[in-house]
């Protein structure tokens, strides 16, 4: 008569219970392992180490405490500045396909042209308008037309146009009622920026208005947009006094 075995239990099959780690536990394995922080030394900053001094505040403490603050400080703003210095990358990179696009157009209404399509491309669903002085070349193409002369005096223009003024100006509500015309435009504007085109002598203005109300405002940072103004500056001066 045969005798029945019990079956072989693969342990695989059996979900052991991790032991809980103690306190002891820890220290024992400190004890024996004397040089862990020599591995780990950015461990130490993390550790709450009290200094007995009794009832009295210890200035060990206080210090350590101090000290790890700044450690946060200072790491908190080393993320930002990577963060910035991030980004700038990508907008020198933007610009600089910008520039090659705009660069090797020939013709002045080919170059009014590509620069539209190109802040399309860059801002959509944003209006360009672009107002030029008699120094440039009539053109018939849309979006692009000679400044009026109530525009050019206004004191929005003659800021940009100043030495002592940035190259770019937000608009307020007024100024924008005022450069893109209630039903001349396809979309509202609610917020918009005007470039100055400038070189060696004033070209004209470049204005750009969104349907976003937020997505124009001086709490933004316009360093891009004044680089922008400057490349499309640049070009249009070729074609200046022809």
């Amino acid at each position: 008569m045969s005798t029945q075995t019990k079956p072989n239990v693969v342990s695989e099959d059996i979900e052991l219970a991790k032991p809980e780690i103690t306190q002891e536990d820890v220290a024992h394995f400190l004890r024996t392992h004397s040089d862990f922080f020599v591995y780990y030394p950015k461990l130490i900053e993390t550790l709450a180490i009290p200094h007995e001094t009794g009832e009295a505040v210890s200035l060990v403490e206080r210090q350590v405490a101090v000290l790890r603050k700044k450690n946060k400080e200072l790491g908190r703003k080393l993320h930002q500045l990577v963060t910035a210095a991030r980004e700038n990358e990508k907008v020198m990179c933007r610009l600089h396909a910008l520039a090659l696009r705009i660069v090797t157009v020939e013709g002045f209404d080919e170059t009014l042209a590509e620069i539209i399509a190109l802040l399309h491309s860059e801002f959509p669903g944003t209006c360009v308008r672009i107002c030029l002085l008699n120094d440039l070349p009539v053109t018939g193409l849309k979006g692009c037309e000679s400044m009026q002369p109530g525009l050019l005096k206004s004191r929005l223009v003659q800021d940009l146009f100043s030495g002592s003024r940035r190259r770019v100006a937000i608009l307020n509500k007024r100024q924008i009622e005022g450069v893109f015309e209630p039903g001349k435009d396809d979309q509202p504007v609610h917020s918009a920026v005007a470039l100055a085109l400038k070189k060696n002598r004033n070209l004209g203005v470049l204005f750009l208005g969104s349907t976003d109300a937020n997505r124009f405002q001086s709490d933004k940072g316009t360093l891009y947009l004044g680089n922008l103004g400057e490349i499309v500056s640049a070009k249009l001066h070729q074609f200046s006094g022809t």
